[in-house]
């Protein structure tokens, strides 16, 4: 639970001779310094490569046994189809990454229409982008939800009325809690029908399209209220925002720098709530940075734009070896490993191996689908957020890993949400707020609110230990060799609790995690196992948090304040590059 990033400091700080160089700072001295190659840290290596052996070959043994047991008896299927690699099976049953795969060709070639449209259009009218966005948008909603767009039509007409009539300091609430209603009444209602508004309009209801409104509708909500927020907050600037202009070309500063008033117009609003790259799954970019890049011309470089493609075709062909190889998808979206325990003789570690797997496409599967439409939001010249900033492999604690998973998701809510409601100041209250407000906005489950509320309730133990250790009288502590230990030890009851809570999330759900984590416990040797493998990689990631603290300038050069950097690397003050890389 102790999220810190080690840096130990005081072996930097006694040898005047480790700073040759008459440029070179204690503090240089101390960054330099690294255990990556060190007796301590190749034994990690060797934990880590000896687990990952493990989990590779009993996952793909399990596999192969799951296969046989399944096409044997006439068990049926579970969604395990034939595949087009190496004559193998392949596990398609994810409902979101079927769907996706087969629908990859086609969106391709609508977005491909659609970039071709906008640079045919701006090149005979320079400033007819924000047209084409919403002419193209409406269409393409159009043809996704066919009859029901009239739905989420109105209810978007309905919020920019709202906004522009309530610019009152009372604004907000109205805005929050109308949006609100119309989120939770579009689920209970499953989008609600033509029949039940006039029986003579019934005939509607067969068209519904290939993706009903109400899916994306959480979405179209998000930027519901991005608009009205932003509007707000410019009507509210003491300053002339006609005569500003914002001077940072990075898309999180444009977040936050509001634009002329005009600019909040009908037209420039239903560009951003439909624009085609964004609107079926992301990532989230706010009003402000999406007003702001219309107006200007693209920073996008195209050999960004090239790479971006080639690390998304290799994200997707290894997604598509993992789904060929390794069926944990199957086997825990139809318990399988519950159904056939007997035949499959699961162990502990077993169990332990279906977790990490699952997660880990979990992490990939949303790696693919966000970079797939980040892609062709950047090939159109619009900058939006990366939503997945670090492996999921890479993250020690609770905090850290909600900043790097759905990042653009992160960044909203604190905007909208964290920073209103009182931000650090009360922040044990609003992680209970936000995580109930994600739990529900993801869908109206019992299973999304346990993810939720056992998410907080590992978190603010995690805030409460980093406060305790932040403190002047906990100094002689962070200076102690055996504190990065410490720092690691919690590392590992992270790790273990945010597997065990994504696995009731968007696994198990809360009746299957019960029987799950009892499997896991049966064998005592696997626990200890277990946190061998997270302490070794805990420790390893903080020596690359550590590398990368290096790779940053910092101009000091006194001993004292070398060492007063290392306890804020300790403590987490310092993130800035740790967190985003």
């Amino acid at each position: 639970m102790i999220g810190h990033t080690p840096c130990r400091v005081p072996a930097c700080q006694t040898d005047a001779a480790a700073c040759s160089g008459p440029k070179m700072t204690k503090l240089d001295s101390c960054l330099q310094q690294s255990r990556s190659l060190s007796t301590e840290f190749i034994l990690y290596y060797l934990v880590l490569a000896a687990a990952a052996c493990k989990f590779t070959a009993r996952g793909f043994g399990l596999s192969k046994e799951v296969d046989r047991i399944v096409n044997s008896g006439g068990h049926g299927h579970f969604n395990l189809r034939p595949g087009w690699l190496l004559g193998a099976n392949q596990d398609l049953s994810d409902i979101q990454w079927r769907v996706f795969r087969e629908g990859v060709p086609a969106v391709s070639v609508t977005m491909l229409v659609f970039i071709l449209l906008k640079k045919m259009g701006q090149k005979a009218k320079p400033e007819s982008g924000t047209y084409i966005y919403m002419a193209f948008g409406v269409c393409l909603a159009g043809y996704l939800h066919q009859a029901s767009f009239i739905f989420p039509l109105v209810l978007s007409l309905l919020n920019f009325g709202l906004t522009s009539a309530s610019l009152h300091s009372g604004m907000p609430v109205v805005i929050w809690t109308s949006n609100w209603i119309l989120l939770l009444t579009a689920r209970l209602s499953r989008g609600g029908s033509f029949g039940s508004i006039n029986h003579n309009l019934a005939f509607l209801d067969a068209y519904q399209g290939p993706l009903q409104w109400q899916i994306s509708y959480n979405l179209i909500v998000l930027r519901h209220i991005s608009f009205a927020m932003d509007k707000y907050w410019a009507r509210s600037q003491t300053t002339d925002l006609d005569a500003q202009a914002p001077q940072q070309n990075t898309c999180k500063a444009q977040q936050k720098q509001s634009l002329p008033m005009v600019d909040y117009n009908l037209w420039a609003y239903l560009a951003y709530i439909y624009y085609p790259p964004l609107y079926i799954a992301g990532p989230i970019c706010t009003f402000n940075a999406f007003a702001w890049q219309c107006k200007r011309s693209s920073a996008v470089q195209c050999r960004q734009v090239c790479n971006y493609a080639v690390r998304l075709a290799c994200s997707m062909l290894l997604l598509e070896a993992m789904s060929h190889s390794l069926y944990f998808n199957s086997i825990t979206r139809y318990s399988l490993w519950q159904k056939y325990g007997a035949q499959l003789q699961l162990t502990a570690v077993d169990m332990g191996i279906i977790s990490f797997w699952v997660l880990m496409f979990m992490w990939l599967k949303f790696l693919v689908i966000w970079r797939f439409f980040r892609l062709w939001a950047l090939a159109d010249g619009m900058d939006v957020p990366e939503n997945m900033l670090r492996c999921i492999c890479n993250n020690y604690d609770i905090e850290g890993f909600w900043k790097g998973w759905h990042a653009s998701f992160n960044q909203w809510l604190v905007r909208y949400i964290y920073v209103p409601l009182g931000g650090s100041a009360t922040r044990l209250l609003n992680i209970w707020l936000i995580f109930t407000f994600v739990a529900l906005w993801h869908d109206l489950e019992w299973h999304l609110l346990g993810w939720a509320w056992l998410t907080c309730i590992l978190f603010v133990p995690e805030l409460g230990i980093k406060w305790l250790f932040m403190q002047p009288s906990m100094a002689f502590l962070r200076n102690r060799w055996y504190f990065r230990h410490i720092c690691a030890l919690g590392g590992c009851c992270n790790i273990i609790g945010l597997m065990a809570v994504n696995m009731v999330g968007f696994v198990v759900g809360t009746d299957g995690i019960a029987p799950f984590l009892k499997q896991c416990m049966l064998e005592p040797s696997f626990v200890l196992c277990s946190l061998a493998v997270c302490f070794s990689a805990v420790q390893i990631m903080f020596e690359i948090r550590v590398m990368q603290q290096r790779q940053t300038k910092v101009p000091m050069a006194t001993q004292q304040q070398a060492k007063t950097l290392g306890h804020q690397v300790l403590t987490g003050k310092v993130q800035q590059g740790l967190v985003n890389y």
